[in-house]
């Protein structure tokens, strides 16, 4: 099943082949169909995928998060 054809489903059981996957959406979309973690069985991934850091849309939606927590962390921490 491709990570598409995955939205809006979940499953109890989720076997995943995160290498047919180039992208952290893809990758997000296929690990948050699973019911649970223990119901999750990643079969292979590639680890640069997650670790290289977001581009795009997604890496500025990122900085602005962090900014948000600094944001919220300096009005509530002092």
């Amino acid at each position: 099943m491709t990570d598409y054809a995955a939205q809006e489903k979940t499953r109890p059981k989720n076997v995943v082949h995160l290498n047919s996957y180039f992208s952290h959406m893809s990758y997000y979309t296929c690990l948050s169909r699973s019911a649970s973690a223990a119901g999750t069985i990643i079969v292979r991934f590639e680890p640069s995928v997650i670790t290289r850091g977001c581009y795009g849309h997604l890496g500025h939606e990122c900085r602005e998060h962090e900014i948000l927590d600094n944001i919220t962390r300096l009005r509530y921490e002092g």
